[in-house]
Parts: C-alpha cells; structure tokens; sequence
C-alpha cells in the first residue's frame, strides 16, 4: 500500500486533515493540483506584494473561546494573532449613517440600541434568539453528529432544531425589523454568500456570534496558516504531491482502494490505500473523481442539485498612501448603496450587473510588520462584492476584461466613501472574478463557501464526514462543520477522527510539539 491515507486537496481542510493522522503516526500523502498548498487560505506574490486569498479575520474567540486557535494548538502550533479594533471591528458606512461594529454582544445591543431606539424590543429578541441558537451549538460540539446520537443533539438543541426551516428574512418579517435594521444585524451576509431570504437563521446566528467573540488577524497572513500545518505534516514523514491532481477515487468491493493521480505533465500514476479524505467540491468529487464508481443515483441528483453560495468579485490593491500613518485603525468598511440585499442577491443569480454593496480590507493595517505585503509607505488593500456566478455574464477575451473593469469601477466608486481619494493612489492592481475561482481551485459556481447554508442544507442536512462508501471521508466548506478557515478546520479535524477510529473529536494531543518553519515538498 502507497499510504496508509490519501487526502484530496491542500486546502485549510485537507491540510488539518492531514496534519492530524500525520501526528497520530499515519502514513499521509497530500495530492492538490495547484503549485503551493493553502487552497482560499493561500497567499500569492506579484511584483514583489504578497496577497492573502481568502483569509480576511478570524472570529471565534475572547479570551479561552474556541476558534482556529482551538484546532491548531493539539497539533502544537501557536501562532500570534492581532485583534481588529474591538470598539469597531467592522464599520459600516451608509448614505446618512455610519455604525461601527465592536466586540461583545452587550456593546453591539447598546450600540443597536442608540441607533434604533424604537426597535429596542426587536434587537433584543434578535439578539437572544441567535445566542441561544450558538450556545445549543456549541454544546453539542464535541459529539459526533451521527445516526446514533441524533435524539440526544435534538435534544440539548431544541431552540434551534425548532427554527432549521427558519429563514433570516422570515425571522426579520416576524420581527418587524425596519430595512436599515435588517441590514445592519446582517451586516456580514458576505461571509456567507447567502440572501437575508434564504439563509438558514441558525447559520446567520453562528457566524455573526462568531465574530462579535472578537476579530483577529493571524501575523504572517494565511501563508503562516498554510506554512504551520504544512510543516506538522513533514515533520511527521508525510508527503505533499503538488501540481497533480487525482482523477479518480478507486473503490471495490471493501471500499476506497486507492485513486489516479495525474501531473502538470500528463504523467499518470496509481497510488492505493484504504482511506481516502477528500476535501475537494462536492460537486467535483461525486461527478468527476467518483465518475467509474457505482454511487446510488438518488446521491448523484441530490448532489448535482445543490444550490451553491454566491462567489465573489475580488480586486487586490497597492496604494501609494499608508493609511496607518493617516491613523486609521485595523479594521475593515462595509459600504452599503441601499439596504435591498435580498435584490443584490437575485439580480446576480440572474446574471443581472449590480454592486450595490462592497467589503474593503488592508491587510497591512491588521499586520503591519509584515514586510511581505507592501512598500514602507504603501498600504495593501482589497475590494470585494458578490457578483453573478454565470460564464455568460462575464464573456470572454476583450469582453471579459471590459466586464471586469466595470466591475472594479462599480466597487471603487462605494470604496471612495471608506477611503477618500483612493483611485488616485493605486499602484499596483490585479483582479479575479467568480470565474477565476473556478478555474484555479475548482470551486462549483465559484464560490469559496461550497453549498448554501438554506435550511434544507444546514447542519444535518449537509453532508457529514462519513460517506456510504467505507474508507472515504469528506472535508471542506459543503460538508456539516461549515464554511470558512475554522469551519473547514474543524471538518478536516473532525474526518481525521473518523478515519483514524477516535471515539469523538477534538483528537488527543500529539504527543511532540511541531514546529512552524515553512517547508514544502514538490
């Protein structure tokens, strides 16, 4: 046998995934198409300026609450993270209002509670119905989400069972929250891709409870994220396998037994194993990876039929100004042109032109030590928006790149209102649409939040780490644990425990204390 585990997929997931069993004793090999590992949590260098991917805050802990953090530290790795200004993490800017968002869910209710003094009944119902739902959540964490524990996860969650068909928006109407409420309370929604109208109200609860836990940036960006769990996996004689991509998932009548894996060259080669954690898309994996194998075909059509998030429109920047010698804090703008989310979200399934909303982050303001990342005097900045998923709307060739332009100009003309006088100072640009995302990292629709969080693929209703097929495992933003860098996180942690045969997760601490030099192997 090549390995005693194969995982699909350099991602935050697979990474996790892999370092587990690698510090458990396992033999492990990383396959991933791309040249670095890191999937969205990657970093990318041009002209000498380094670019997080994906990874733009971490929510999720103050103090001992648990987030990333919680899922690094057993396999040894402690990175140092830097909190975004807890008086206003997130400012929210409006045509006739601005609202800075600050940690603790008692300084947003008493920050809600002097903006909208005559909806103080209605922030407060809001507010305790999404706590009840995370705290439900959260106790139900360390078991496994199976069959057999079922009854008892209903039970300790009985708030949040009762609302799983619940939407935002149908929670908000029973509410008789004002528009400029609704979009306030909801003023993440691109953290989850997802209408107010669609999104499950429990996954609304969990990422917006994440981040009033306190909004941190690790120092070194994703790439130091990439780099510690990269450097678990070596340390521990496993193996990445970069710029091949595996084809096939092989399977027989015991189950997973091994997969194809082709390189940049066309070279192909058969590596066999009993486990298989595949991190890649869903949509990907059953439709092309287990294309040769006999999968019922009522799990094909449900799979084909998921409705995927939203994906997004991302402009990277170098401006010739430093914003923190301007004394602007760490933190990061949400600039609104109306309060109508539920219309940006269905003009871009439409494959209709709309950015009525844009999230601006500078990564040099939550880390400035980082030489990488810009010039002294420079500050390094990105844009982004929802934006249509469908090939037609974005054409092709000069097409293309005239829509992209458009687009870009759209999100700078709502960035000029967080920045002033920001188009004058950009030094270096490059953009990547949905079609971008799809191309690199093989992401269905392009989104980077794999299956939409609507009530009827939430939680139990998503896929879990187990399949019907023994010895292979799932990871990665469609599956229970969520989207995001500690979602996917956890869902890789959570697979690792399966395919190793542990009780329950979090996995016992590896006994050595791995280093966080960064080291790749081709």
């Amino acid at each position: 046998m090549d390995a005693e585990a194969i995982v699909i997929g350099a991602g935050t997931g697979g990474l996790t995934a892999a370092a587990y069993l690698a510090a458990l004793g396992r033999r492990v090999v990383v396959v991933d198409r791309q040249p670095m590992p890191g999937g969205n949590t990657a970093s990318f260098t041009h002209d000498g300026y380094e670019f997080d991917i994906g990874l733009h805050y971490l929510g999720g802990w103050a103090g001992s609450h648990p987030g990333l953090r919680a899922v690094l530290e057993p396999l040894g790795i402690d990175l140092h993270y830097r909190e975004l200004d807890p008086d206003g993490f997130d400012e929210l800017l409006f045509d006739d209002m601005a609202f800075r968002v600050p940690r603790g869910v008692e300084e947003f209710r008493a920050r809600l509670h002097e903006q909208f003094p005559e909806e103080r009944e209605r922030i407060d119902r809001h507010l305790r119905r999404i706590a009840t739902i995370t705290q439900e959540l959260e106790a139900t964490a360390p078991v496994r989400l199976e069959p057999r524990s079922l009854l008892s996860t209903l039970w300790r969650t009985k708030v949040t069972t009762v609302t799983a068909a619940t939407t935002l928006g149908r929670w908000f109407d029973h509410l008789g929250c004002s528009p400029r409420l609704r979009t306030v309370l909801n003023w993440c929604h691109g953290i989850n891709g997802v209408a107010p109208s669609k999104i499950s109200l429990g996954m609304h609860a969990v990422g917006v409870m994440h981040y009033l836990a306190g909004a941190w940036y690790p120092e070194g960006g994703g790439r130091s994220v990439v780099d510690a769990l990269t450097a678990v996996i070596l340390d521990h004689g496993g193996e990445l396998v970069l710029d091949s991509e595996v084809e096939r998932i092989h399977v027989d009548d015991k189950g997973v037994c091994g997969v194809r894996v082709t390189d940049r060259g066309g070279a192909s080669q058969e590596l066999s194993t009993r486990t298989v954690i595949s991190a890649a898309d869903i949509k990907h994996m059953y439709g092309q990876l287990l294309a040769d194998v006999d999968v019922q075909a009522r799990l094909r059509h449900r799979v084909h039929g998921f409705e995927m998030a939203a994906p997004l429109f991302v402009d990277y920047l170098v401006l010739d100004r430093d914003l923190r010698a301007e004394q602007v804090p760490a933190h990061n703008w949400c600039v609104f042109a109306d309060d109508d989310i539920d219309g940006l979200y269905a003009a871009c399934a439409r494959g209709e032109f709309r950015v009525s909303g844009v999230f601006v982050t500078a990564a040099s303001l939550k880390d400035p030590h980082n030489p990488r990342l810009c010039r002294p005097g420079q500050t390094n900045l990105q844009m982004m928006a929802i934006a249509p998923a469908r090939p037609d709307f974005w054409g092709t060739g000069a097409a293309y790149a005239r829509r992209k332009a458009e687009f870009r100009d759209a999100m700078l003309a709502l960035t000029e209102r967080a920045i002033p006088g920001v188009r004058d100072s950009i030094v270096y640009e490059e953009a990547a649409s949905p079609l971008t995302w799809e191309r690199y990292l093989r992401n269905s629709s392009g989104t980077s939040y794999g299956i939409a969080s609507t009530p009827d693929q939430w939680l139990m209703r998503r896929p879990g780490a187990c399949t019907n097929i023994p010895g292979l495992f799932l990871a990665g933003a469609s599956t229970r644990t969520g989207h995001g860098i500690t979602g996917v996180a956890l869902g890789g942690m959570e697979a690792a425990a399966l395919a190793a045969g542990a009780p329950r997760w979090p996995l016992p601490r590896p006994r050595r204390t791995i280093g966080t030099a960064a080291r790749v192997a081709t």
